[in-house]
């Protein structure tokens, strides 16, 4: 698929974002967030801004021994870019590792997410790492 340079900057920034997001490269990873961005997740979750975004990531990669999103698929129409990804992580203190399948709805301007609502099943983690029942004899 060939795609206009906006779009293909947009597809280009999505990649090279979780390039840095699998380092903990914070510093990049806001190169490519607009101070003005709202985010939205599962069960109503919203962050607003880099400082709301900052105490969000705290919490949550303080969670995680490593995080890779991998992007299955990707699609992009004007500012708007859509792509679908597989989460491989491991969770701290168990060391366990768990993934799951997601895709993010991304509204871009000058190669920054300006508005990202998520997609991912929250419980599916859970669900991994839950202990197996054992088999009834």
């Amino acid at each position: 698929m060939t795609y206009t340079p906006t779009e293909q900057a947009n597809i280009d920034a999505m990649y090279r974002f979780m390039e840095a997001e699998a380092v903990r490269d914070f510093e990049t990873m806001y190169r490519f967030i607009a101070p003005d961005c709202v985010s939205y997740g599962p069960g109503g979750m919203v962050t607003r801004g880099h400082e709301e975004m900052h105490a969000y990531d705290d919490v949550f990669f303080a969670s995680l021994e490593s995080l890779r999103r991998s992007i299955i698929d990707v699609a992009a129409d004007g500012d708007t870019a859509v792509f679908r990804y597989r989460a491989e992580m491991v969770l701290r203190p168990s060391g366990k590792s768990a993934s799951l399948d997601g895709a993010t709805w991304a509204r871009m301007r000058g190669g920054q997410f300006v508005e990202t609502w998520g997609y991912w099943d929250t419980a599916e983690v859970g669900r991994q790492l839950r202990p197996q029942k054992e088999a009834a004899l």
